[in-house]
């Protein structure tokens, strides 16, 4: 009764039941022991066997013995291949089992929405889960094949270096536009029939959240970049030596605001806390995305001086190994989103003073270092941290992997490695030797077809120049035989008379 395999069981009597079905101990041997009623043992044995819980009262279940072990297996092997079976497709997994059958003649079996969830409810390894919605490009990245190279790469520079937490780095950036279509509960009075109106929120421009946070729950500057030509009066309260905003125009991210700001904030930063640290002569690690507005060799030259090492994720991976994803934007956007209240008036300043009011909180919520810590631990990227995330994911994907643009390959590496550096810039200067080609070509096309139309048109004036000249001479011709006609005609006539 002690042995480690039915010590799951609570009840001894489920536990006697099991250790009798699997064979170890006999029925009568339990009897003989009077610690169990006959008919107490000989009912846990029956429902066992008959594939019910034991002092559970019901029918029998739908499917047992190798057709059960069959539809676990289908679900297991479809669990591995990213597809996870809803309830109403199990159902159909298990009719599909039950009556596959040699007999033809065999009456079909109809499985209840029930007979599936006691199913579910009997095998403790299948449970029951909401998935969450993603799109065709990070579903099908969403797999081992495709993260385990990319988590053996840091732990080699883990392995290599011995990365202090201090000075292991996440920078990104995330849309703060409040969502319009969020539904709260409401208490309505019973006399009323209906929970009556609210007030949507205003559709929102988009602002972007940049930030930088390290493994130890150090946050560094943040920048907020606003889509307007100046910095508005709303916002100037907000300025800090912790936040920057920046009026770019458009509120996205692109290649002269990233340049600015890891060129200008986030490598003295980096520099800045390494000294402060006395850590000089440690190896910082910069985890970033493939965004394209990374894509310049010479911001990597200068952080390759100070000894960076940046890796770059795997594109549409972020969502499960970036910490930043994992955590600090999640817990940023809930605050942004509980926090905010939609103003009475729909002017661009009424929507600046609301955004403002909620953002300083949000802000210092997500960047606490409580919330920074939990989410390296839950992305993997620490040291020998990689697996329980590798374990969530199925070892291949169904889905085909996402095509790539004809563009430098910097996706998942160390793009701060001599080697990839140098391709990397002889890339570029391939790319603008051929365009000054392309537009010499396409100016030598364009003065070709200039110098075609002149001819034609050349051709077609001399042409018209001919044609007018015989059209004179036709007309000077007609008028001289139209006077020879009046002056024989007169002459004619004057003969006549």
């Amino acid at each position: 009764m002690s042995s480690r395999k039915y010590r799951k069981y609570n009840s001894r009597l489920e536990r006697m039941a099991h250790i009798v079905v699997d064979g170890v101990f006999r029925i009568t041997d339990a009897i003989n022991s009077k610690e169990f009623s006959r008919t107490g043992i000989k009912n846990a044995v029956r429902a066992l066997r008959k594939g019910r819980l034991v002092g559970k009262i019901g029918r029998p279940a739908a499917v047992v013995g190798e057709k059960e072990q069959r539809v676990l297996d289908i679900i297991h092997i479809e669990a591995k291949s990213g597809t996870c079976l809803t309830l109403k497709k199990t159902r159909e997994l298990i009719e599909n089992v039950i009556n596959d059958n040699d007999d033809e003649d065999a009456p079909f079996t109809e499985v209840s929405m029930s007979a599936t969830y006691g199913f579910v409810k009997r095998h403790p390894e299948l449970k029951t889960g909401t998935p969450k919605n993603l799109d065709i490009n990070r579903l099908a990245v969403s797999c081992r094949s495709a993260f385990k190279p990319w988590y053996q790469t840091l732990d080699e520079l883990h392995e290599k270096f011995h990365n202090n937490p201090a000075l292991m780095i996440n920078v990104d950036e995330s849309s703060t536009r409040v969502p319009t279509d969020s539904k709260q509960l409401v208490v309505v009075h019973s006399a009323d029939t209906k929970a009556g109106f609210s007030k949507e929120p205003p559709r929102m421009i988009n602002t972007t959240f940049v930030a930088a946070v390290a493994a130890d729950g150090y946050a560094f500057p943040s920048i907020i970049l606003w889509p307007s030509a100046k910095l508005p009066d709303e916002l100037k309260s907000l300025l800090s030596p912790t936040l920057e905003i920046w009026a770019n125009g458009s509120g996205w991210m692109d290649n002269e605001c990233f340049e600015r700001y890891a060129l200008t904030i986030l490598l003295p930063s980096i520099i800045e806390r390494r000294k402060r640290m006395s850590l000089e002569n440690e190896q910082i690690l910069l985890l970033l995305d493939s965004h394209a507005s990374r894509a310049d060799p010479s911001i990597w030259r200068e952080f390759q001086k100070q000894q960076v090492d940046v890796l770059t994720f795997v594109p549409h991976s972020t969502h499960l190994c970036q910490p930043l994803d994992r955590g600090v934007f999640a817990v940023f956007k809930s605050e942004l989103t509980n926090r905010f209240e939609a103003p009475s008036s729909s002017s661009s300043s009424s929507k600046r003073a609301a955004i403002s009011d909620v953002l300083p909180q949000a802000i210092h919520t997500a960047l606490s270092p409580s919330v920074i810590q939990k989410a390296f631990v839950c992305s993997g990227v620490l040291h020998n941290t990689s697996g329980p995330v590798l374990l969530k994911l199925p070892e291949s994907s169904i889905y085909p992997l996402p095509s790539r643009r004809n563009r430098f390959n910097f996706y998942g590496k160390v793009i701060t490695d001599e080697i990839l550096l140098e391709k990397w810039e002889n890339h570029l200067k391939m790319n603008i030797e051929r365009k000054n080609e392309m537009d010499e070509k396409e100016k030598d096309e364009v003065k070709t077809v200039v110098d075609e139309k002149k001819k034609i048109k050349r051709r077609f004036l001399h042409v018209k120049n001919d044609d007018s000249e015989e059209e004179k001479k036709d007309n000077a011709l007609n008028r001289g035989e139209g006077k020879r006609k009046v002056i024989r005609r007169i002459n004619s006539d004057f003969v006549f008379f």
